[in-house]
C-alpha cells in the first residue's frame, strides 16, 4: 500500500513559478520577448543560466503547431530552437524557446552573409566562411532530427530562426517543423493506405534544402547591381545536387554533401 501511494505522489504534476522580466510585446507575430528566472530544477541544455535567462515567449491556439513545439521540447541540438517550458492545459500554447536574432531571411537580406566585412566591390571570393556556416549548421540540423528518427516537413528561409552570439558569430536554429500524413495506396495491402517512411521525409527535408540555397543564390546574384560580383556556380552545383536526393541515400548523403566544393576551404581551393 505504501508503494501504491508512493507511485500517486510521483504523478502528480510539479507546480512551476517563475519570473518575466523586460517584456517587450510584437502583437503582429503573437510573440513575447523577455527574460525568464529559470526554475532550479529545469535544466539548461547548451547555455548555463547566469541569473535571468533571455527567452522568447510564443502564446498560440493549443492545436496549432503541437507537433513542432514537440519536436523543440524533446530533440536536443545546438542547431535546433530548444523549448525551454510549455503549457498547453489552458485555453492557450504557451511556449517558452531559446533567445535568438530574427529569420534567416532577414540575415541573408544585407551583404554579410555573403562578403567579408571589408570587401571592396568587385570579383571575390565565394562562397564566404559565414555562408558555408550557415549552411553547414542547417545540414547540422536535420541531421540532429536524424538521431531522433524525426525529420522537419518544412523546411524554408523564412521559418529558420537564428541568434547572434556577442562575438558576431550566426548560430542557425531549425524550427516550424510539420507532421507529412501523406497517405499511399499499397498494391499489396489490396488498397489499403500505407504512410511513407521518415526516411522519405528525410530525403524531401534535403530537396527542401536545396530549394533553399537556390534562393541564396538569387539572393547573390543580385549583389551585382551593388558591384560585388559573384561566382554562384559552387552553390548552384550543391543546390542541384540536394534536390535530386532520394530516400535510398540517406545512409551515406551527408558525407557525400561535405566534399562538395562549397564547403572547401580556402586551403583546398589552392
Amino acid at each position: 500500500q505504501s508503494q501504491e501511494k508512493k507511485k500517486t505522489k510521483e504523478k502528480q504534476p510539479m507546480k512551476i513559478h517563475y519570473d518575466l522580466l523586460n517584456l517587450r510585446m510584437n502583437q503582429a507575430e503573437q510573440k513575447v520577448t523577455c527574460e525568464l528566472m529559470m526554475p532550479a530544477k529545469l535544466p539548461d541544455f547548451y547555455n548555463p543560466p547566469l541569473g535571468a535567462d533571455p527567452v522568447v515567449l510564443h502564446v498560440k491556439h493549443p492545436t496549432q503547431d503541437k507537433h513542432s513545439v514537440t519536436l523543440m521540447r524533446d530533440c536536443l541540438h545546438k542547431n535546433l530552437l530548444h523549448a525551454k517550458l510549455v503549457s498547453d492545459k489552458d485555453s492557450y500554447l504557451l511556449v517558452f524557446t531559446d533567445r535568438y536574432t530574427g529569420m534567416l531571411t532577414a540575415y541573408f537580406k544585407s551583404t554579410e552573409p555573403f562578403v567579408a566585412k571589408y570587401a571592396e566591390p568587385g570579383r571575390i571570393p565565394f562562397p564566404s566562411a559565414k555562408l558555408q556556416s550557415v549552411v553547414s549548421q542547417m545540414l547540422d540540423g536535420l541531421k540532429g532530427l536524424w538521431l531522433y528518427d524525426k525529420y522537419h516537413g518544412n523546411l524554408r528561409l523564412d521559418n529558420t530562426y537564428y541568434y547572434k552570439t556577442k562575438d558576431g558569430d550566426v548560430v542557425v536554429k531549425l524550427a516550424s517543423f510539420k507532421c507529412q500524413g501523406t497517405k499511399l495506396k499499397d498494391p499489396a495491402k489490396k488498397g489499403k493506405d500505407k504512410t511513407e517512411t521518415v526516411a522519405h521525409y528525410q530525403a524531401k527535408d534535403l530537396q527542401a534544402m536545396g530549394t533553399a540555397l537556390e534562393e541564396i543564390s538569387q539572393m547573390a546574384s543580385d549583389l551585382s547591381e551593388k558591384g560585388y560580383l559573384l561566382d554562384c556556380r559552387q552553390i548552384d552545383h550543391l543546390a542541384e545536387r540536394l534536390k535530386e536526393v532520394s530516400k535510398g541515400e540517406m545512409h551515406y548523403i551527408m558525407d557525400e554533401i561535405r566534399t562538395c566544393p562549397f564547403f572547401w576551404t580556402r586551403v583546398e581551393r589552392k
